[in-house]
Formats: C-alpha cells, sequence, structure tokens
C-alpha cells in the first residue's frame, strides 16, 4: 500500500513471532498482511531494533524510443503526479534526476545562420531609429548601433523592444571599430554604387552599416568595409534608412530560410 511520505513500520505481527518463520502457510501470512523480518528474542534487549521504510514516488524515465523529451515535460509529469494525490510528497531519487538530464538536449550547438547587427551612422530622426529597432528584433538581428546620436522612447516603438535587444551608443566610427565592433563579424556597407542585393551572399556574421538620408556613409567608412552592397529601385535611388535596413534584414532572412531548407533535403 502507498504511503503519504510519512514512517511506515513493517510490524504488524508480534515482536516475538514471525509468521514466516514459524512455518504458517502463505494465506495465514497474508491474513495478518504482514512483512516482517527476522526478530531477536526480548530478552537479548542489546541486540533490539526497529526497522523503518519511506517510500518516494519515481518521476517518469523518458522513453528512448520516443523523441527526445523535454525538462518542462518531465516536470509537466511530476505535477500531474502531485495533483492525483496532493498529500504525496515527490522527491527526486538519483535515478529520477539522471533521467531528467538524460532528457535535456546536449552538445555542440548549431550556429549555421550565425548572427548581425546593425549600425546606424549619425540618424536623422528618433523616429527612423525607433522604427528599425524594432524592425531588427522581428527579423532576428542581435544588436543595433546608433553612432552619432542618441535615441529617445517614441511611438514607433510599440513591443518594448528595449527590453528585447541591446541598443548601444556611440559617439564616433572610431570607438565602434577599436572595441563595439565583434570580432567575427564581417563590416557589409549599405551604399550606392556596390553589389546589388538580389546577388548579394550574406556572410554568417555580419554587420550592416547604414548612413543617413542627407549624407549617406562616408567614404572612409565604405574603404574600411569588406562588402558593398546597394539596393535596386525603379525611381529615386535613396532609401529611408529604416526602409533600406529593413529591406536588407529580410533578404538575409529570406536566404538564409532557403537555404536550411536545401540543406535539410540533401540529408
Amino acid at each position: 500500500q502507498e504511503s503519504t511520505g510519512g514512517w511506515m513500520p513493517l510490524e504488524s505481527a508480534p515482536r516475538d513471532r514471525n509468521p514466516w518463520k514459524d512455518g504458517c502457510n502463505e494465506d495465514e501470512a497474508d491474513k495478518d498482511s504482514a512483512v516482517t523480518f527476522s526478530i531477536p528474542s526480548p530478552e537479548d534487549a542489546t541486540l533490539s531494533r526497529r526497522i523503518d521504510v519511506k517510500l518516494f514516488r519515481r518521476p517518469k524515465a523518458p522513453s528512448h524510443t520516443d523523441s527526445i523529451q523535454s525538462l518542462d515535460d518531465v516536470l509537466d509529469s511530476l505535477t500531474t503526479a502531485q495533483n492525483e494525490q496532493s498529500t504525496a510528497q515527490i522527491e527526486h531519487s538519483s535515478d529520477a534526476l539522471q533521467s531528467i538530464s538524460a532528457s535535456v538536449p546536449g552538445g555542440k550547438i548549431s550556429c549555421v545562420n550565425g548572427y548581425f547587427g546593425i549600425v546606424i551612422l549619425n540618424p536623422k530622426t528618433e523616429h527612423n531609429v525607433g522604427t528599425l529597432w524594432r524592425s531588427s528584433y522581428q527579423l532576428g538581428a542581435s544588436v543595433l548601433y546608433t553612432i552619432g546620436g542618441r535615441y529617445k522612447s517614441n511611438s514607433a516603438d510599440t513591443l518594448n523592444v528595449p527590453a528585447r535587444m541591446p541598443l548601444i551608443e556611440l559617439d564616433d566610427w572610431s570607438s565602434f571599430a577599436e572595441w563595439a565592433a565583434p570580432k567575427a563579424a564581417v563590416w557589409v556597407v549599405i551604399e550606392m554604387g556596390g553589389t546589388p542585393l538580389a546577388e548579394f551572399v550574406h556572410p554568417r556574421n555580419a554587420i550592416y552599416i547604414l548612413g543617413s538620408e542627407d549624407h549617406g556613409v562616408p567614404k572612409s567608412v565604405v574603404r574600411g568595409c569588406r562588402e558593398v552592397v546597394s539596393l535596386e529601385s525603379e525611381m529615386y535611388g535613396s532609401y529611408n534608412v529604416a526602409v533600406a535596413g529593413s529591406i536588407v534584414m529580410y533578404d538575409r532572412l529570406v536566404k538564409m530560410r532557403k537555404a536550411e531548407k536545401m540543406r535539410r533535403e540533401k540529408k
């Protein structure tokens, strides 16, 4: 019978009699509902013993034939068991802890698609920064930099993006190049006269650099970047900085997803 977690003595028979040892049959033992052990004689007080047993409910271990079970699923099974018998005390045995640990995926983390960030040089308006910040979060960017401008919260931020994605404000380009730029990322400047975006192959790790609508990206910065990408248009070639950044990020998202689909199909 399952206990409620308290101590359950296994001595329903008298101390001076052991039905399993005294030759009684199995039916008689069942009638006493006893699970007893060999007990020394009452005369020998130095050998007196008390045997207590505590029972624990063990969580269900994940099946090796099923898909990998998440830690949340294991914990949910514990919660279900607790609801079925709210008075039962749930404790993890070593086997249970091992099964929970085995159910959590481990090993090498996939980084096929890498990461990317956005840099805005001398942003013209705070609304442009707010709009691009929101788009960057939605399209999977890791960080947004502003150089030569300060951002103040405005109505363009409807997702509370400052709580979800970092914005780093810098005074000049040298500050970014010397200590703020990620070491393993390729600098890609968005400027007229470069590789058309439709033909561009995005680096796995990239920093996309955008200039203001008035002055664009300084030539000194363009010379320091490995890639120059231009956005095609039917009429006027200069885009709003938030629009330009969103177009580039969306293009990256579509091409990365297409490449990932092709890799899965090859497998």
